[in-house]
């Protein structure tokens, strides 16, 4: 592997910016020196025993249910005092003891009874104040606050619980003083705060669409294999075993009558399994992104969504480290395409993609993707990039691969029933080889001054495009058999790849044009100075 490194240039920051030193701009200047900051402090809502109860009895319910099942009914009280009561002991600690304040450049949190912890966070390093309601929070109008910062791993704070109108005052506060902030560092000139624009509000017919599209028809096997695991847990064993064994013989005996009727009824399971996996995926849909709504204010996105947990959320267009348009096989026929977006702050894990925080936008018609990326990408300039094929080598590559398939599937087949039929999948070489054509012409990638675009997949298809000034690392990757087809694998890294599987990868580039565009890609990146805001 070759990698190519992208120098660039180094953006620290003290950990308290008071202590920073002046730029020369206003070094030269001390008597002109702006006025302090203001000062925004608080602490935690009472509500927050509240929900701590809550979230405690919520969490014990199932525990609580198979305690009761072995009829332990001791246990169970006393499991539920010791673990309620150490969640509301941690509750009033926590409440007593926690404060936060927004001063100086810095975001300070203290809690703590015997051990004193003390957090402080350069308001420019914030990334995002990521808002949380549940079902109670929005019951009793508190919100949970989350900050982030760039590369962290999940959340740097959590202020849990606050009011909502003091959780958007500290949000307020904390964007208010990381653009005085900025124009402190730059000497610029205050300047007033930007309307919010709308960019994009989905319907129920919009979120529909996304759920009846996004290939999670298995999801009612996994509800199926739920419910056989409860009936494992919580009927007696005798009567399970005698279930299952009654259950297997019907079913033998159903399948060796081999009539129509019963084949009929199979196909008919199978159609219901889609239908609820279908179901399954809307409703999921419907709750996770109901009332989504994109909006832009200046330099910032701002998301909020969700019907029994409303999340809410802003996004720097600076943040953003990759763009992914993804076009499943079903959304490919209608036209449809969801946009998903790493960042520095990806934290790695399932927890995000549960709640859809890389999700820019769960569908859209693909026809508007071009129009909506200038938004995203101000600096965006692909309408002069010319796209690059791939070797060509890569139909014959893929044709050879699919042939050795077929052509053991056919002697397996052979050895098993000795006839003139058994060569049947010798008739899908000439498929296979359609198949590595469609490929081959939806596979290419280009190369701009401020972008990279990539682009694979035919029944279903990927695009990245990447901010040059974000590309980390430019890998050149080679097999045997590439070396003996001189091509290639090119991949090119960046700092948040945590949420779209992986970044921009093309096989069977030749090698020429591999080494030219990773040497392109390092120095225009180390040209540029990366910015995590």
């Amino acid at each position: 592997m070759m990698p190519f490194e992208a120098m660039q240039e180094p953006s620290s920051t003290p950990d308290s910016l008071s202590d920073r030193p002046l730029p020369p701009i206003l070094a030269a200047q001390p008597a002109q020196r702006p006025p302090l900051l203001p000062v925004l402090a608080g602490h935690l809502h009472p509500l927050t025993l509240v929900v701590v109860a809550f979230n405690a009895i919520r969490n014990l319910l199932i525990p609580a249910v198979i305690v009761l099942a072995t009829g332990s009914q001791a246990s169970l009280g006393v499991m539920l005092i010791f673990f309620l009561g150490l969640n509301l002991l941690q509750a009033f600690v926590r409440y007593f003891t926690f404060t936060y304040r927004v001063e100086g450049g810095e975001l300070t949190t203290r809690q703590g009874l015997l051990e004193r912890r003390e957090r402080r966070i350069p308001l420019t390093r914030v990334q995002d104040l990521r808002l949380e309601q549940g079902l109670v929070h929005r019951l009793f109008g508190v919100v949970d606050l989350h900050v982030e910062t760039a590369g962290g791993q999940g959340a740097e704070a959590s202020l849990s619980v606050l009011s909502r109108p003091e959780a958007e005052r500290l949000r307020q506060a904390v964007f208010e003083q990381v653009a005085e902030l900025t124009r402190r560092g730059v000497g610029g000139a205050a300047t007033a705060v930007p309307e919010a624009e709308v960019i994009r509000k989905l319907g129920t017919r919009d979120l529909v669409l996304a759920g009846l599209t996004s290939n999670q028809a298995a999801s009612a096997l996994v509800i199926v294999l739920a419910g056989w695991q409860f009936l494992d847990d919580f009927l007696p064993q005798a009567t399970y075993q005698r279930f299952v064994e009654t259950f297997a013989s019907r079913l033998a005996e159903w399948v060796n009558q081999g009539d129509q009727a019963n084949w009929l009824a199979i196909g008919a399971i199978a159609f219901g399994f889609i239908a609820v996996g279908l179901a399954v995926s809307v409703v999921g849909s419907l709750v996770l992104f109901h009332g989504f709504t994109l909006t832009r204010r200046g330099e910032d996105l701002h998301r909020s969504y969700g019907l029994l947990t409303r999340r809410s959320s802003s996004l720097p267009r600076r943040r953003i480290q990759l763009l992914q348009i993804q076009e499943t096989w079903l959304r490919r026929l209608l036209r449809l395409a969801t946009l998903r977006v790493d960042t520095a702050g990806s934290a790695p894990g399932q927890e995000q993609g549960r709640e859809g925080r890389d999700v820019l936008l769960p569908v859209l018609p693909r026809n508007q993707v071009e129009t909506l990326l200038p938004v995203l990408f101000p600096d965006l300039d692909s309408a002069a990039t010319p796209w690059n094929d791939v070797s060509r080598c890569a139909i014959r590559r893929g044709t050879l691969k699919g042939a050795v398939v077929l052509v053991l599937l056919t002697a397996i087949n052979w050895g098993v029933q000795r006839h003139f039929w058994a060569l049947w999948p010798l008739l899908l070489l000439p498929v296979i080889y359609l198949i590595n054509l469609l490929n081959f012409k939806h596979l290419g990638y280009a190369l701009s001054d401020r972008f990279f675009w990539t682009r694979r997949g035919w029944l279903s298809r990927n695009t990245h495009v990447v901010p040059v000034r974000n590309a980390q690392t430019i890998v050149i990757s080679q097999t045997p058999f590439d070396r003996r087809f001189g091509v290639a694998t090119l991949f090119v890294d960046t700092a948040g790849q945590t949420q779209t599987a992986s970044g921009p990868q093309l096989r069977n580039v030749p090698l020429q044009q591999a080494e030219i565009t990773a040497r392109a890609l390092a120095i225009r990146a180390a040209r540029t100075r990366y910015r995590w805001r």
